[in-house]
């Protein structure tokens, strides 16, 4: 029975990490956020869940990584399969990190002062399909969002 197929539409918490095991093997680490948020209406963000994701990117997969250039506050979308979750001591107490072996992304980077964003960069590996778009990944309003959310 293969592995169930998983998509993660968030944001880089941190740069992607580089390296490679004892045999050679190269892999890129990218720790990604996703969640759901909402505007109070005061008009600020609240965010109502987070779940955070460490997607590794083996061998072919890690030069798409690193062609790609990815940077912390980017938007993802990551395709690939789910090898296991993490516990770990977090700042509000017991934590969850699920861990992914991933095998695409897509990646839409973060806005340059005053410059609008531009069109997604994309990769895929063995996934199917282009994956829907990140509704803060744009510019202007797409899926009624206007701001960038909290995470």
């Amino acid at each position: 029975m293969p592995d169930a197929r998983i998509t993660i539409e968030g944001r880089i918490a941190a740069d992607p990490r580089f390296s490679a095991t004892h045999q050679g093997v190269s892999v890129g680490n990218l720790r990604v956020l996703a969640g759901r948020s909402k505007k109070d209406e005061q008009g600020n963000w609240q965010t109502l869940s987070t779940t955070a994701y460490q997607a590794a990117f083996w061998r072919e997969h890690h030069d798409l990584l690193a062609t790609l250039n990815p940077e912390k506050g980017d938007s993802v979308t990551i395709t690939g399969t789910v090898e296991g979750v993490d516990s770990y001591d977090g700042p509000n107490g017991l934590s969850l990190s699920v861990r992914v072996n991933a095998d695409g992304i897509r990646l839409f980077k973060k806005r340059q002062q005053g410059q609008q964003q531009g069109a997604p960069q994309s990769g895929y590996g063995q996934s199917q399909g282009a994956p829907q778009s990140d509704p803060w990944a744009g510019g202007g309003n797409q899926g009624g969002f206007d701001q960038d959310p909290p995470f």
